[in-house]
């Protein structure tokens, strides 16, 4: 058994060194050696999956929700959430602050508190930060009509967003899949409960708690909170506001590759944006907003996509269940 490990380990070095070689001839420009060699690269492949079979595996299931990504539609289910989300977001915004000036107090640690918001939600326009945060502590804080509205305005969004994960879980279709009950109030529950959750994490970190318990600067805890934020939230959303019992592994795994998707396009969003000087000369002043609502609608297409996983790891564990 070892001896044909090896025999075939070794038959995939030749292959490689061969495919690589061709590649490398590739480079003069002749197509024929291109086509023997993208071949060599397929075959290559074939024989890894032969001596590793969980590549295999692994292929054909990011193929498989790859395809079922694209045949649902998402990124225009995407765009739709996206546009509920921005509908959604000055009540959202003003419904946040109002918690985290009850957290912090009316005057304290304003500056912090932008300073860090901006590290933490990429590509917002820091104006629209400090209007958001004046105009919550303008309105009053009473327990009252003023929070109903704010409620009201920010549930679009989160509305949206359990009918675009319902029918990336087929139970639009399949109404007979749902497993859960009571929606509206999930729904409310989840949006109460997840802004209370980041306004205490920011208070916490504004204030110097975090800080103080934490031998990190804040430096390091500014450069990992977002990503920290994303994995929560991701695996938060995915666990909770789906229509059907989700597994913690499954939420987790696709909160996880939401959460390394979402780094690497706000990394390479942020290069483009930098670097690419037609945006500035198109959009001018508007760059800000324009980048922001960019920025949204990538970040909804990535999360649909971090819910695939999740739907496609949650189809292939329901027979065994069942």
């Amino acid at each position: 058994m070892k001896q044909d490990f090896k025999e075939r380990l070794r038959t995939a070095r030749q292959m490689a060194s061969n495919t690589w070689a061709l590649i490398v001839n590739a480079w003069a420009g002749d197509s024929r050696v291109l086509r023997v060699a993208s071949k060599h690269v397929l075959k290559f492949w074939l024989a890894l999956e032969d001596i590793f079979p969980g590549l295999g595996r692994a292929r054909r299931f990011c193929w498989g929700t790859l395809k079922k990504y694209y045949y649902d539609d998402c990124f225009s289910y995407a765009a739709g959430l996206s546009f509920w989300l921005l509908i959604s977001l000055v009540p959202l915004a003003t419904l946040f602050f109002k918690m985290l000036v009850f957290l912090l107090g009316r005057q304290a640690y304003y500056q912090q508190t932008i300073e860090t918001l901006i590290d933490v939600i990429p590509f917002v326009p820091v104006s629209f930060l400090n209007e958001a945060l004046t105009h919550s502590r303008e309105i009053s804080n009473t327990l009252g009509f003023t929070w109903l509205v704010l409620l009201f305005g920010g549930y679009w969004g989160v509305n949206q967003l359990d009918t675009t994960l319902a029918h990336v879980f087929g139970v639009r279709v399949n109404k007979k899949l749902q497993t859960r009950k009571n929606l509206i109030l999930r729904q409310i529950i989840l949006l109460v409960g997840g802004l209370t959750l980041l306004a205490l994490v920011l208070a916490l970190l504004v204030g110097g708690a975090v800080g103080k318990y934490l031998p990190v600067r804040q430096s390091v805890i500014s450069d990992i909170l977002p990503t920290f934020i994303c994995l929560v939230a991701a695996t938060l959303i995915l666990q909770f506001m789906t229509r059907v019992h989700v597994t913690f592994r499954h939420a987790f795994l696709g909160g996880l590759a939401t959460t390394l998707l979402w780094t690497i396009a706000r990394w390479g969003f942020r290069i483009y944006v930098d670097n690419a000087l037609t945006w500035g000369i198109m959009y001018g002043s508007l760059i800000g907003i324009i980048a922001g609502l960019t920025f949204l609608y990538y970040t909804c297409a990535i999360l649909l996509l971090g819910a695939e996983v999740t739907a496609a790891l949650h189809r292939k564990k329901k027979p065994l269940s069942a």
